[in-house]
C-alpha cells in the first residue's frame, strides 16, 4: 500500500496540496480587496507607511475640523503592521526552503558514489536515501508553500492600507475644501455656517468610517481563511518530519522555521460616529 510518505510518490502528493493551498491565499485578492495578488516575489511594501493624510487639516489652517474626523486615522493605524518583520520572516522561510532541496540533492548525489554496489543491503540503503532525499524536498516545498501564505497576508494588509488611505485622502480634500468655503462665510452667516459644515463633515467622515469598517472586517475574515491554510501546511510538516525522527536534524530546521511566522494582530474595526 502507498502512502503519503512512502517512495516517489511524497513529491507528488505534497507538490499537489502546496500548489493548491498557494492558488486559494492567491485568491484572497479577489475577495478581500477585488484586486489580483500573486504569491511570486510577494514582498511587503513599506512605502508610505507612515503617511497621513489629515495633516491636510492641519496645513490648511482649518484644524478646528480634527474634533469632528479625527477617528478617521484609526484604521491606518490598524493596518500598519511591520513589513520588514513580515518580509523578514518570509526569508527565513524561503532560506530554510531553499536548504531542504539542498540537502535532498546532496542525498540524491551521494547515491552515484554507490552506483557499482549491489545486493539487498544496497537497494535497501538507495530505497531509504531516495525516501530521505523526497522527503526534504517535500519539506522544501511546504516551506516555499508556508513563505507565500505569509507573504500574501502581510499583502493584504498594505493594500488594503493602500486603498483606505486613498479613501481617506480623498474626504478630506472634499471637507478642507468646504471648511475653506464655511469658514469665509463665518462672518456673514455669524458662524452658522460652520455649524452647519461641521454636521455634514462628520456624517461624511463617518460614512467613510463605515465604508472602511467593512473593508477591515472582510480583511479578518480572510485572516482566517489563511489560518486555515497555515495549519494545513504545518500538519503536512509534521506528516513528513514523523517519518524523518531517524533523521532529526532536518526535522527541527522545518519546524523551526514554521514557528517563525508571527501572526498578525490587527485591532477590532474602528466604530462609526455615533456609535
Amino acid at each position: 500500500m502507498t502512502t503519503a510518505t512512502s517512495g516517489a510518490g511524497i513529491l507528488d502528493t505534497y507538490s499537489g496540496l502546496v500548489d493548491s493551498v498557494t492558488s486559494d491565499s492567491e485568491s484572497e485578492g479577489e475577495k478581500v480587496l477585488d484586486v489580483s495578488i500573486s504569491a511570486a516575489g510577494a514582498v511587503v511594501d513599506t512605502v508610505g507607511a507612515l503617511a497621513d493624510p489629515l495633516g491636510a487639516v492641519l496645513t490648511a489652517g482649518v484644524g478646528w475640523l480634527l474634533e469632528h474626523i479625527s477617528f478617521l486615522r484609526e484604521p491606518l493605524d490598524a493596518l500598519l503592521g511591520n513589513p520588514d518583520e513580515i518580509n523578514a520572516n518570509v526569508d527565513q522561510l524561503k532560506s530554510s526552503a531553499l536548504e531542504m532541496r539542498t540537502i535532498a540533492q546532496e542525498h540524491r548525489q551521494d547515491l552515484q558514489a554507490i552506483s557499482e554496489w549491489n545486493g539487498q543491503g544496497a537497494d535497501a540503503y538507495r530505497a531509504s536515501l531516495t525516501q530521505m532525499a523526497d522527503e526534504l524536498e517535500s519539506l522544501g516545498k511546504t516551506l516555499d508553500g508556508t513563505a507565500a501564505v505569509a507573504g500574501i497576508s502581510g499583502m493584504l494588509v498594505t493594500t488594503l492600507r493602500g486603498i483606505v488611505f486613498g479613501l481617506i485622502s480623498s474626504v478630506i480634500a472634499e471637507l478642507v475644501r468646504d471648511a475653506l468655503i464655511a469658514a469665509a462665510s463665518a462672518v456673514v452667516t455669524f458662524g452658522g455656517s460652520i455649524a452647519a459644515f461641521l454636521g455634514v463633515a462628520s456624517a461624511r467622515a463617518a460614512a467613510t468610517a463605515s465604508k472602511i469598517a467593512g473593508k477591515i472586517t472582510k480583511l479578518l475574515e480572510g485572516f482566517g481563511r489563511q489560518g486555515g491554510r497555515l495549519a494545513k501546511l504545518l500538519e503536512a510538516m509534521q506528516k513528513i518530519t514523523k517519518g524523518l525522527d531517524r533523521f532529526s536534524t532536518a526535522g527541527g530546521l522545518a519546524v523551526g522555521a514554521y514557528q517563525a511566522v508571527k501572526p498578525y494582530d490587527l485591532p477590532a474595526p474602528a466604530p462609526s460616529a455615533g456609535e
